[in-house]
């Protein structure tokens, strides 16, 4: 089977809602209201942990994969030069919006969990994955344009 490149995840999982191909790894905001409806059926997170939101959907790691995990993370991105001063501000006001209960608890609904990390720690955080996605960039033949 040859995997068919998609422009983001709605397109992916109108496929699988559709029978055009058997899965997906989609996000759990995407996937929950699919899995809520009937339209699909949630095998596993990918996550070190189960998803609070899914209890029931074991994770990869669980089902025979022991080095498995990924996971999905957004983040906010400045221009370089821009003040440190001003990265501060953003990261805090964006950390205390991640530790307002209301806000997590509607996030969660979404099937997102917010973190608040601050700028080293997200800095972090890319730098871990740019190896596990060169390998896999590697591993799938990945040719630049």
């Amino acid at each position: 089977m040859i995997a068919k490149p998609y422009k983001g995840g709605a397109p992916a999982m109108s496929d699988v809602v559709a029978g055009h191909v058997p899965a997906i790894f989609s996000n759990l905001s995407d996937a929950l209201p699919q899995a809520a409806a009937g339209n699909i059926r949630l095998i596993g997170v990918s996550s070190d942990k189960r998803a609070a939101q899914i209890p029931d959907v074991p994770t990869v790691v669980e089902q025979g994969y022991p080095t498995f995990k990924t996971m999905t993370w957004n983040g906010l991105m400045a221009p370089a030069g821009t003040p440190p001063q001003t990265i501060e501000r953003v990261a805090s006001e964006v950390e205390r919006a991640a530790k307002d209960p209301a806000f997590a608890e509607r996030l969660g609904r979404l099937g997102v969990d917010p973190l608040g990390n601050t700028p080293a720690e997200f800095a972090a955080l890319i730098a871990a994955d740019i190896p596990l996605w060169a390998e896999a960039v590697k591993i799938a033949g990945v040719k630049e344009q």
